[in-house]
């Protein structure tokens, strides 16, 4: 269990896991096939089922920073850099603004920029120093797994369905956090949002590589917008295929009710 506690600093060198490997694969699959599967579950619950749902979540996000956060400050490596002004720690609290608040604003916050920077992280996430074996490792995947999850949910089950003339939302949180996050990582020396330097191995390494230092933030900020509008593409696709299921269902119900 010591292994199990150990920092980034204290892990061996070569413990980590590679980006893409069978054991990354098997923790996206895992967390696709639990996404999928909740999902369906949810969009066929009532209400009142629903609505509990989202209370549990309410409950369990603040719980996972605070069990986080809470290890690392018994273990002495809790720092600056882990308050929560990462986009991801943000969304832990943004979804619960939304669960006890109903708040359209932070709702199409968190579904249109929210969960598609906890998918990224899932993706090139910046913890693959860590052993699958540790806390901090299995934290990341499943926080940002359920990040991911509840937005697919409430995109699934119709509760939060994003318009395009809701695209301003996401565009002024995105604004703002590019405005104000590099201001605070200046003063603080830390790096949210990833605004001073690209995550190791992400596709902000390749916008680096393109932009150079200089225009890394406003190549950075395209491709966020760039990548919102492409998620509201895939949602609107979403809603596009399940209503001609629905209508195709109609239709064969009523040619076996005219059969009878």
């Amino acid at each position: 269990m010591r292994e199990f506690f150990q920092f980034e600093t204290e892990v061996p060198a070569g413990s980590g896991f590679t980006l893409f490997g069978t054991g990354h694969l098997l923790w996206l699959l895992g967390i696709g096939i639990f996404v999928a599967v909740v999902g369906m579950w949810y969009m066929r619950q009532t209400d009142k089922v629903q609505r509990r749902v989202e209370q549990c979540i309410g409950i369990l996000f603040p719980l996972l920073s605070f069990y986080r956060d809470g290890v690392l400050m018994l273990t002495g490596h809790f720092d600056r850099g882990f308050l929560p002004f990462h986009l991801c720690s943000m969304a832990l609290w943004i979804a619960v603004i939304y669960v006890w608040t109903g708040s359209r604003f932070f709702g199409i916050v968190y579904v249109l920029l929210c969960v598609p920077g906890a998918l990224g992280a899932l993706l090139f996430p910046d913890w693959s120093a860590y052993p699958f074996f540790n806390y901090m490792c299995i934290h990341g995947f499943v926080a940002h797994g359920l990040i991911v999850g509840f937005g697919v949910w409430l995109v699934m089950s119709g509760q939060l369905v994003p318009r395009w003339r809701d695209f301003w939302m996401p565009f002024v949180f995105g604004v703002a956090g590019f405005i104000l996050i590099p201001r605070l990582n200046h003063a603080l020396g830390t790096n949210y949002w990833f605004l001073s330097r690209p995550s190791k191995g992400s596709p902000m390494v390749f916008i680096m590589d393109i932009t150079g230092e200089q225009w890394y933030m406003p190549g950075y900020f395209l491709f966020c917008t760039l990548v919102v509008v492409v998620w509201q593409c895939i949602i609107k696709l979403f809603y596009a295929i399940a209503d001609k299921w629905e209508r195709m269902k109609m239709v064969n119900t009523e040619k076996k009710l005219g059969s009878i």
